[in-house]
């Protein structure tokens, strides 16, 4: 009966499981196994109470049963994140066996959470005196790297890999002891001698020969830091010592690959002489396919890891997600319901309530079917972070922000196995609500927890808590903190190396905003090495050339950023921004045109485009491409001022006055409109008006300096003296310094004869706070800003196509830069960072607000992801 009752659970039919269970305590009330599998059964149907009561029946029927107890204490240490009832029953269990391996195990987890490390050891050592385990050596060498007493670790994993009594236990030490020797020892060679002895141990370890595979990638693909490389690497190894036939080999025709009876053969004799417990190295396989977007070969990769192993539910889920990556819904679908037979899993339900929000069979989407299935998920396995974030991200984007909130608390609270996942999608949520101090505390709590995770052992999903540094890093940089910022980046490539191209173009653009240009080039130089197709790390460092005089260098980076990646619309404008301070005005023109063509969503080109026309005197083009640019995107600041700016070149002072009022109602927060319609008001003798909107201005950004400038101009020209000290005594507080002392604004009303070290003084932990505070409110209220993506209208189309006909007119220098600009490779496209807005002034610091927008480093993730995996730390639904 207790194995039909193990049985019914493995298929998910939960209900009959515990009514079995129920029967098998009523015909023997002292059996400490039933009571073991009831309330486990029942805290996985989310029935905590029950459980409890499951629990505190099972120790008054078996009070010697260690067991019970030990599980009881976990449940409630689950439930109150170390409270004293789960001390209390820890104590309880002690009381049976003080060496009990897996109590002492699971209390030395508690201690480690509460910062409690002397107390972890010694349960840890106290364990092992009596009985070694896997769990018990690799707990305490996490313990001991965490603390670099490497050595101490290494003589752990030596002394007691030999006396585990499984290979399993032994499998898992020596992974262990090979990362500790490649991460932190550096000693390749020793880590692959490891990994090899595992290997002899078993076999059939699919665990260690993809440990073994991921090391070769590394070691000699990691040669150039090119994570294609080192991806190629290891592909060839899992090929290799699996006798899988290669995927690269085609036929003449190019299409189809060489699959013939031999390599069929060869390949099934490798499989039976290893005779791996699963799918794994199959899985593994496809997963780099799908990395470089080859999801025919990981199609076929996976096909043929189902002729073997067909029973793998990991296999088939892996399998349906590479056909909806093919447009296959109903393939998809059927092999989810394939996997979902085989065995319930969380990975599985989450991609299936994924597909049907993207693809429901029904014309409607019916949120309540994938609601259920993120449910079910999270009942099979509590614990899995993407699950969390999958279900809260699905929540929010129907702007139930509340209950999305709720369902990241849960994942939170349940200690996930993945916290990157969960942390990340959580500050997601709280920085898209403009909430900038809880989305930063938020990223460093995920980073401490993720580093606890990550420490003592490869794993696939190190590379998600990259993006909690990256996040937590471009926060610092938007919050004007760059010091912080470049702390940031640099811990996250200290702790998970230099192969992340994000990370290193945020450290070099922290460089570049304290003034560091030669510390930030070399950086830029590693980012692009890194990753050729990282478009924005090209367009950033482009940038700083430009704007350091350095045309040529500018421009051979645009060129190479444009030949990786010509869908990037911030490298065309960037390029075309060059050409046009050059005084190339038509090839500007030409590379607005290409850009449009490339990426006909990106609104800055036309406010950019519109810009150019207007210093060539061109109003009626600058009018026509302004106009097409507010009519897609009204909310954008940048396109009001543009177009107040070509009115008052044609002398239309009233209409200037009624577009920066109209773009105020539609970008209440961009504070470059009450700059502009301050001045506005303050030309046309509006006194008081204009006065009253720089203030509101400063309450919207009080850093925004130019809003200071020009109201102390407008006080001094009033003699309103006692206006300069409010406004003197404000800017102390937000700049920490007279900001007008000496200025020559306002500065004969303004005590600017106080000393450098009087000034210094003034600053104090106060004020600090308080300029953080205020700063996290302006970058919370621009987070809050989103932007349009409908195409370009015809009457831009018709004005591109008449500039294309043009350009058989242009020099020859114009058609050498041209030609230049628009050499492409056939090379798949980079789904990266994109800007926000990359006008003179936002070039720049426009990174962020896109990297929480669907094009930005979440969407990249998500083709990244593992195919085991339903989602990934920053998944869409």
């Amino acid at each position: 009966m207790f194995q039909q009752a193990k049985r019914l659970e493995r298929q998910g039919q939960w209900r009959k499981a515990s009514s079995l269970l129920n029967d098998i305590l009523a015909l023997d009330a002292t059996d400490a196994h039933s009571y073991l599998a009831l309330a486990k059964l029942e805290a996985r149907r989310n029935r905590i109470q029950e459980a409890a009561r499951v629990f505190e029946r099972g120790t008054v029927a078996c009070p010697q049963s260690i067991h019970l107890w030990q599980a009881w204490a976990v449940h409630e240490d689950s439930q109150s994140q170390g409270g004293p009832k789960a001390r209390e029953l820890y104590e309880r269990a002690f009381h049976i066996d003080p060496y009990n391996p897996y109590v002492c195990h699971a209390y030395g987890l508690l201690e480690r959470r509460g910062q409690n490390f002397q107390a972890a050891q010694e349960l840890w050592e106290r364990a092992l005196e009596k009985k070694s385990t896997a769990a018990l050596v690799c707990s305490l060498g996490e313990l001991w790297i965490g603390q670099q007493r490497y050595e101490q670790a290494r003589a752990l994993y030596d002394l007691h890999v030999a006396k585990l009594t499984t290979r399993r236990e032994q499998v898992e030490v020596y992974l262990a002891y090979a990362w500790l020797e490649e991460r932190y020892l550096r000693n390749v060679a020793r880590a692959r001698d490891l990994l090899q002895a595992a290997l002899h141990v078993d076999p059939s370890s699919s665990w260690a020969q993809v440990a073994l595979a991921r090391l070769e990638g590394r070691r000699y693909g990691g040669q150039s830091n090119h994570r294609e490389a080192q991806e190629e690497v290891t592909l060839q190894r899992l090929t290799k010592d699996n006798f899988i036939p290669s995927t690269t080999s085609t036929d003449k025709a190019g299409q189809q690959p060489l699959k013939s009876k031999k390599s069929l053969a060869q390949s099934t004799r490798r499989i039976e002489k290893t005779n791996c417990h699963d799918g794994r190295v199959f899985n593994a396989l496809a997963k780099i396919q799908v990395k470089a977007r080859k999801y025919d070969k990981a199609r076929r990769i996976l096909r043929e890891g189902l002729q073997h192993y067909s029973r793998d539910f990991s296999l088939w889920q892996a399998a349906g997600k590479v056909e909806e990556r093919l447009g296959n819904v109903t393939g998809a679908r059927s092999c989810y319901a394939t996997s979902l037979c085989i065995q319930p899993s969380a990975p599985t339900l989450v991609a299936y309530a994924l597909l049907e929000l993207k693809h429901p069979v029904e014309k409607k989407v019916n949120f309540s079917r994938s609601q259920g299935l993120f449910e079910e998920a999270l009942l099979v396995d509590p614990r899995h972070g993407p699950a969390y974030n999958s279900y809260g991200n699905a929540l929010l984007k129907r702007g139930q922000v509340d209950a999305a909130r709720a369902i990241f608390e849960r994942g939170v609270q349940a200690n996930c196995s993945d916290a990157a996942s969960v942390f990340h999608g959580y500050a997601k949520l709280e920085l898209s609500m403009g909430n900038v101090s809880r989305g930063r505390q938020l990223l460093q709590q995920g980073l401490e927890q993720a580093r606890w995770q990550h420490l003592g052992m490869d794993s696939p999903h190190r590379d998600r808590a990259r993006f909690l540094a990256h996040t937590l890093g471009m926060l610092e940089l938007n919050s004007d903190n760059p010091l912080e910022a470049r702390r940031v980046f640099m811990d996250g490539l200290r702790r998970y190396g230099n192969s992340s191209s994000q990370l290193l173009l945020g450290a070099a653009m922290s460089e570049m905003k304290l003034g560091n240009e030669d510390s930030a080039r070399p950086l830029y130089e590693k980012a692009v090495a890194v990753n050729p197709r990282h478009a924005q790390a090209w367009q950033v460092w482009g940038v700083m050339e430009m704007r350091a005089g350095r045309w040529d260098d500018a421009q051979t980076l645009f060129q190479c950023g444009l030949r990786s990646n010509p869908k990037h619309g911030a490298l065309w404008l960037a390029y075309a921004t060059l050409e046009g301070r050059k005084g190339h005005a038509q090839v500007s023109r030409t590379l607005f045109t290409k850009g449009l063509q490339h990426a006909p969503n990106h609104t800055p080109l036309l406010q950019a485009w519109a810009s150019l026309e207007l210093r060539q005197g061109n109003w009626s083009a600058a009018r026509l491409l302004i106009t097409q640019a507010l009519t897609r995107d009204k909310h954008n600041g940048s396109g009001w001022l543009v177009a107040a700016e070509i009115e008052k070149r044609t002398g239309n002072n009233g209409l200037v006055l009624l577009l920066l009022r109209r773009g105020l109602e539609c970008a209440p927060n961009c504070v470059e409109l009450y700059r502009a319609l301050g001045d506005a008001l303050l030309s046309a003798g509006k006194i008081q008006e204009a006065r009253e909107i720089y203030e509101r201005g400063m309450d919207i950004d009080p850093q925004y300096a130019t809003l200071y400038h020009s109201l102390a101009q407008l006080e001094a020209q009033v003699f309103n003296l006692e206006g300069l000290s409010k406004l003197n005594k404000k800017a102390a507080i937000h700049f920490q310094t007279d900001k007008f002392g000496g200025s020559g604004m306002g500065a004969t009303a303004i005590n600017s004869q106080k000393s450098e070290k009087d000034r210094t003084n003034r600053r104090s932990n106060d004020s600090d706070k308080e300029r953080r505070t205020s700063a996290d409110g302006v970058l919370g209220q621009k987070l809050k800003m989103g932007r349009s993506r409908t195409r370009v209208p015809p009457e831009v189309t018709a004005l591109a196509q008449r500039i294309v006909e043009e350009e058989v007119e242009e020099n020859a220098e114009a058609r050498r830069v041209r030609n230049a600009a628009t050499t492409e490779d056939p090379v798949a496209f980079l789904e990266c960072l994109s800007s926000a807005s990359l006008m003179d002034n936002e070039l720049l610091l426009g990174d962020f607000l896109s990297s929480l927008d669907d094009d930005g480093p979440c969407r990249r993730r998500h083709n990244e992801d593992d195919l085991d995996e339903s989602s990934n730390v920053q998944s869409d639904a």
